[in-house]
């Protein structure tokens, strides 16, 4: 791969996590100022596919398969949407958002391990050794939240439930991803999905009505424009790379969100942040050296 390839790869990587990271700790923000978990879900994926829509349309105009593209973003939001964003909202309000970065160490594990069982790549030891750097790194990382605390077992089986639906939803886009779309009409379909997925649940909460007013108005606002630009930047990312590199993004959410816990929660940070990052940084680099060709389905 050649150097200018591979940094508007790494640009690109960090920079959706970076956006896709933050929502750790404006969920635990939103939920001290009275805003619930489903709410923060649901809200900002309606205004994130409303907005991508109109850009979207006056970028492209409408998509040729509109239906496709529906079922397509059906199934990504609720993979990479619905099921880990309102989880990680609950988990961020009640664990904390620097423990909650734990569960985004795991999706290139589970990425990787969906791959090799349906055989749609072969076993490398040098994409193995990368992972395993990067997941080190950032369970390092987020340790350090951890330490001297303790995790109740239907949190810790929630928090395995984002990595996993995440891993899920990496392999179906990389095998289904429609041709020829823009980034983003899919970023508005991913998230068009999520909404409709959420909104049944968000009726039935007895809490759904409630006012929100004040601060949790504003960390919703700013909750949009992140989903916004996060799921605008993840479909170009996909776009250019393949589900095990593509879920290296995992990490750098994990580290936006140790990074942001600190400077916007006050925690203190951590002495393994530079030793950390740069094993995750070495495990991105190394799973650039041989990027394997998957079978296209479509």
């Amino acid at each position: 791969m050649s150097p200018l390839k591979l940094w508007e790869r790494s640009w690109l990587l960090l920079a959706t996590g970076v956006a896709l990271g933050l929502s750790m700790p404006l969920g635990k923000l939103a939920g001290e100022a009275g805003v619930g978990a489903l709410s923060f879900a649901l809200m900002p994926a309606g205004g994130a596919a409303l907005l991508l829509t109109v850009l979207a349309w006056r970028q492209s105009g409408w998509p040729a398969d509109p239906a496709r593209l529906l079922g397509f973003g059906a199934v990504a939001g609720l993979l990479g949407n619905a099921i880990p964003n309102t989880l990680t909202a609950w988990l961020s309000h009640s664990a904390g958002a620097g423990l909650t970065g734990l569960a985004y160490t795991l999706p290139p594990v589970f990425t990787l391990g969906l791959m090799l069982l349906f055989r749609w790549e072969r076993w490398q030891e040098l994409r193995v050794v990368a992972v395993l750097l990067g997941l080190t790194g950032a369970i390092w990382l987020v340790s350090a939240r951890v330490q001297g605390g303790t995790l109740a077992v239907g949190s810790a089986l929630l928090l395995l439930a984002v990595p996993m639906a995440i891993g899920a939803g990496n392999v179906f886009r990389a095998r289904y991803l429609p041709p020829g779309v823009s980034p983003l009409w899919m970023g508005a379909a991913a998230a068009s999905g999520a909404f409709a997925w959420l909104l049944p649940a968000w009726l039935l909460a007895p809490a759904s009505f409630s006012a929100v007013t004040g601060p949790g108005l504003t960390y919703l606002f700013l909750q949009v424009l992140m989903a916004a630009i996060g799921l605008t930047l993840f479909f170009q990312l996909q776009l250019r790379s393949e589900p095990v590199t593509m879920s290296f993004v995992g990490y750098v959410i994990a580290l936006t969100a140790v990074l942001s816990s600190t400077l916007l929660l006050g925690e203190h940070l951590p002495p393994q942040l530079l030793p950390a990052a740069a094993l995750i940084g070495s495990g991105f680099w190394l799973i650039q050296r041989k990027v394997p060709s998957t079978k296209a389905s479509q």
